[in-house]
C-alpha cells in the first residue's frame, strides 16, 4: 500500500477525541546531508504537528550538502528554523552532537527531540513522547514506534533489545502490520532509534554526547550507557514516526558500519563475548569469499580490519550498485526463474510477508525451505545443516536462492549457488551474486 502523500501521513492512525495540555519548550535536532526534499517534507510535517509551534526550537544541522540544501531551506523556512552549517560531512554522530551542543548552550529546554531527516512525524508524536517522559522520571529517553514511510501499514520497529549471545539487535515487531499491534503500552527496552528520540536534558548532561561512530550504533551506544547509569530507555508505540524503510536504501555502507560499530559496542559493554562475535563475522565472510561472493565478503573483512585498527570515522568507499527491492521486477523474475529458485525463510510468517510485499509468484515447481527447528537438524556455531548433506548439496547446486535476511549466518550453503539474493526485513534486497 502506497499512501497518497507525506502531509496526509502525519494524520494517519490518529486517536480521536484525544487531548493534550503539554506546553514544554522542546529543542528539535535534525541532521541532513544532500537530502533537501526529505528534510523539506519533514519540516512541513512539523507545521501540522499538534503542538504550539512557538514552543518548538527547530535546529537543522547541514553536513556540507552540495545539492543546495542550505540555501533552499533558508529561502523557504527562514527564521522558523536555526540552520547550522558544519562545513564538513560529520555523519549522523557528529551532526547530532553539533545540534545537541547548540541546544544545550543556547536553549534552556528540558527536552531535546532527535529526528532523522528522512522521517515524517505524526501530528501527536511529540505529545505522546512527553506523556511517557513525565510519567517515567527514570527515563533518559523515549522513542516512537517507527512505521515504514513507503509502506505505512508496516512496522519498521518498536525499539529493540540486544541479543548479546548472537551478536545482533532484535528489533521489535519488524514487518508486522500496524493494525495487528494491539498492545500499545510503553515498553522498557535496550534501545530506541534516533529516528525519533526525545532526550531529557539532565540525562544528557549526566551521560554525555554520542560516540563518534560517524553513523549507526551511536544511538545504541548512548542508550546502553544510559541503562548502565541506572536510567531507562522507553518506547511509546502511541507515538508514531514514519521513516523510509531500508528497502529504499543502498545497503553497502549500512552493513559496513553496522558490523564495525557493533564490534565497538561489544568491546565496551561485553568484552568477553567480543572474540566470538568477531569470529562469527570472520567465518561468515570467509565462507562467502570461497564461494566467490566477493562483494559481501570484502565489505565484512573491511569492517573487521577497520575495527582492529581503531577506525571510527567515515569510510570512503564507492556504493556498490545493488538493486533496491522496490525496483526489482519480482513478477518477471519469478516467471523466468521460479522453477530454478529456492526460497529459504526463517519462518512461515516471514515467507508470507515476502510474498505479500514483493508479489513474487510461487508455482508448484518453486522449492521452499522454512528453516526447521526440528530434531533432525542440528546447530553448530549457529549454522544449520541437514543430516542428509548429499541430498541437500544436490538441491542447492546452481540454483537461484532467495534468502531470508533474518537467518544471517544461521544457514550456509553446502554447494555453490548460481545466484544469492538476501531479503532482510530490516534492510534492502541484496544481490550478492558472483
Amino acid at each position: 500500500m502506497q499512501t497518497t502523500n507525506n502531509s496526509e501521513l502525519a494524520f494517519l492512525y490518529r486517536e480521536e477525541n484525544k487531548t493534550f495540555t503539554h506546553t514544554d519548550r522542546v529543542s528539535v535536532v535534525i541532521v541532513t546531508f544532500n537530502k533537501y526534499n526529505y528534510v523539506r517534507d519533514l519540516l512541513i510535517s512539523f507545521q501540522h504537528i499538534n503542538y504550539d509551534k512557538d514552543f518548538l526550537d527547530i535546529i537543522v544541522v547541514d553536513n556540507a550538502s552540495n545539492d543546495g540544501t542550505e540555501e533552499k531551506l533558508r529561502d523557504e523556512f527562514g527564521e522558523t528554523i536555526t540552520l547550522i552549517q558544519t562545513g564538513a560531512n560529520l555523519g549522523g554522530s557528529g551532526g547530532f552532537n553539533t545540534g545537541m551542543k547548540f541546544a544545550m548552550e543556547y536553549h534552556n529546554n528540558e527536552y531535546i527531540w532527535l529526528v532523522d531527516n528522512d522521517a515524517v512525524v505524526h501530528v501527536d508524536a511529540l505529545n505522546y513522547l512527553l506523556e511517557s517522559m513525565k510519567a517515567n522520571p527514570k527515563a533518559a529517553a523515549v522513542g516512537s514506534m517507527i512505521l515504514q514511510l513507503d509502506n505505512p501499514e508496516y512496522v519498521s520497529e518498536i525499539g529493540a533489545m540486544m541479543d548479546w549471545s548472537k551478536g545482533r539487535i532484535v528489533m521489535q515487531n519488524t514487518g508486522d502490520k500496524y493494525q495487528t499491534i494491539l498492545d500499545k503500552s510503553e515498553r522498557v527496552l535496550d534501545y530506541c532509534p534516533a529516528c525519533s528520540l526525545l532526550k531529557r536534558r539532565s540525562a544528557l548532561e549526566d551521560i554525555g554526547f554520542w560516540e563518534e561512530y560517524f553513523i549507526h550504533f551511536d544511538d545504541v551506544d548512548w542508550c546502553l550507557r544510559a541503562i548502565k547509569k541506572g536510567y531507562q530507555i522507553i518506547c511509546n508505540p502511541k507515538s508514531i514516526t514514519f521513516h523510509e524503510s531500508m528497502n529504499q536504501k543502498q545497503p553497502t555502507w549500512i552493513r559496513y558500519y553496522n558490523i564495525r560499530n557493533l564490534l565497538y559496542t561489544y568491546a565496551k559493554f561485553k568484552p568477553l563475548r567480543l572474540p566470538f562475535v568477531f569470529l562469527k563475522f570472520f567465518l561468515g565472510a570467509f565462507y562467502f569469499f570461497i564461494h566467490g561472493l566477493k562483494k559481501n565478503s570484502g565489505l565484512v573483512f573491511k569492517a573487521l580490519w577497520d575495527f582492529l585498527r581503531g577506525k571510527k570515522e567515515k569510510q570512503d568507499f564507492p556504493l556498490e550498485n545493488y538493486q533496491k527491492l522496490t525496483d526489482f521486477n519480482w513478477e518477471e523474475y519469478s516467471n523466468e526463474n521460479s522453477a530454478n529458485s529456492i526460497l529459504i525463510f526463517n519462518s512461515r510468517d516471514n515467507l508470507n510477508k515476502f510474498i505479500e510485499v514483493s508479489g513474487f509468484q510461487v508455482t508448484d515447481t518453486t522449492k521452499i525451505l522454512v528453516y526447521p527447528e526440528k530434531k533432525n537438524f542440528f546447530s553448530l556455531w549457529g549454522v544449520g545443516y541437514s543430516q542428509d548433506m548429499t541430498s541437500l548439496s544436490a538441491m542447492f547446486k546452481n540454483k537461484k536462492v532467495i534468502f531470508d535476511g533474518d537467518l544471517e549466518y544461521k544457514f550456509m550453503f553446502p554447494s555453490p549457488v548460481d545466484k544469492l539474493v538476501v531479503y532482510p526485513f530490516y534492510g534492502s534486497m541484496l544481490d550478492l551474486s558472483k
